[in-house]
């Protein structure tokens, strides 16, 4: 490694994450009590997911007469009520939602029209339609505004944030340091073991004349604090890749039982998340992405595209609050995608770039077993631009809903910015 990047690195990690896990269970419980902080975790659906074929009105007759290919034939649903049924792979959170552990906000999404997949995705994930100009991300901004006062400075003792993947998500970006666990975790072992040789005993010398040569600070100003702080930030990674890996995870765990989970990189995360949440370090918000959703060509029926992609969500999702165990009470999961698609299937068996799409939120207390949302319908009268689902529901109502009902954080004035949030129009949490 180039001394240059070595000393980037370095003051990336021991100055703006200084991860003393040691300290984490300590600092959770002297802010929340032992083991009750919320979590949320935020799974963003990249690509436009398709709501018509996932929350299914099967008792509509527009829905088979504008999807003669793709629509679900009704002896072939997953019922939920005389109005809606989920779409066959999505059958393992049948169980959740009978549990009331699982909702779904129907034609949610952006006022904003655009159909640009990379427009909308910063919309919502800096909760600002339309608005360019804002860069932090809205999970960020709670971060940021939640700090401890302590912790001000950001020289920060305590793990409150993960993004379960090697690039951040938007949402996540911002003043507030984010970790970004990448799904290899090779990697952070190598980074680690270089880190270790110079903040190890027998390398402080070779640190501190690093520093001085490269930085012209003046001896003993810079080798303690750095030192320190270095130290207890590879300790703090040390001790978060065994938590990841599942060394030592059982440990004051009680008796919760560790699940089974489906193949791929989706569940593997969740599997990791879960074992960072068991262990109750003070993790409040997590974040990754599952791409995929663009079903122009071949979104299918009861298989196809669409069945693929549901499949493997809902097992991984399903597997991930089984995992949970007692914890999935204070732990609420929202998935959101950037915008639905068009009501009526293209001629590629397919469906394009629409506007509203399904919002869904799983565990905590959430008043689940429930459809929210307003539905209006099918017919052309009263689709978008009549070709796509509405929005009835604004993103950032159902954000701030879950904010408050969830995290106990009512978003002050300008925390979504040109927007006054509804709390409580939905009644998410009865």
């Amino acid at each position: 490694m180039k001394r240059r990047s070595f000393l980037k690195a370095t003051a990336l990690t021991s100055g703006a994450v200084c991860l003393n896990v040691a300290g984490f269970r300590a600092a959770a419980r002297a802010q929340f009590g032992p083991g009750s902080n919320p979590v949320l975790v935020v799974i963003f659906l990249r690509g436009g997911q398709d709501q018509l074929n996932t929350v299914i009105p099967y008792n509509d007759k527009n829905y088979y007469a504008i999807r003669p290919s793709c629509a679900i034939e009704k002896e072939k649903v997953i019922p939920l009520d005389d109005q809606w049924a989920f779409h066959p792979a999505f059958a393992p959170m049948k169980e959740w939602y009978d549990k009331g552990k699982m909702a779904a906000i129907i034609n949610a999404g952006s006022p904003h029209s655009t159909r640009s997949h990379f427009d909308a995705q910063d919309f919502m994930e800096f909760a600002a339609p339309g608005n360019r100009t804002v860069r932090d991300g809205w999970l960020n901004r709670y971060l940021t505004a939640t700090m401890p006062d302590a912790n001000k400075g950001y020289g920060l003792p305590e793990l409150r944030t993960l993004g379960m993947q090697e690039l951040l998500p938007r949402s996540l970006r911002g003043r507030y340091p984010v970790l970004a666990v990448p799904n290899n975790l090779d990697g952070l072992q190598e980074t680690l073991d270089l880190f270790e040789g110079f903040y190890g005993g027998d390398k402080k010398k070779d640190l501190a004349e690093v520093l001085k040569k490269s930085t012209n600070v003046r001896k003993g100003v810079a080798a303690d604090p750095v030192m320190t702080s270095g130290r207890e930030t590879i300790y703090g990674l040390r001790r978060l890749q065994q938590l990841l890996e599942g060394e030592g995870v059982e440990e004051g765990l009680g008796d919760t039982a560790f699940q089974e989970y489906p193949g791929g990189h989706f569940a593997s995360r969740l599997q990791k998340l879960a074992r960072v949440i068991r262990a109750d370090v003070g993790l409040e918000i997590a974040a990754t992405d599952v791409g995929g959703w663009d079903h122009h060509v071949g979104l299918g029926s009861v298989d196809g595209a669409l069945q693929r992609m549901l499949t493997f969500m809902s097992e991984g999702l399903s597997a991930f609050m089984t995992d949970l165990g007692k914890d999935l009470d204070r732990t609420m999961v929202l998935m959101c995608t950037e915008f639905g698609r068009n009501a009526e299937e293209n001629g590629n068996a397919g469906s394009d770039h629409g506007h509203g799409g399904a919002m869904w939120l799983l565990g905590g207390k959430l008043n689940g077993g429930k459809i929210y949302g307003k539905w209006t319908g099918l017919q052309k009268s009263v689709l978008y631009q009549k070709r796509d689902m509405p929005v009835t529901t604004d993103f950032r109502d159902a954000f701030a809903e879950v904010l408050q009902g969830h995290m106990k954080f009512e978003a002050p004035d300008g925390f979504f910015p040109d927007y006054q949030a509804k709390l409580d129009s939905l009644g998410l949490f009865g």
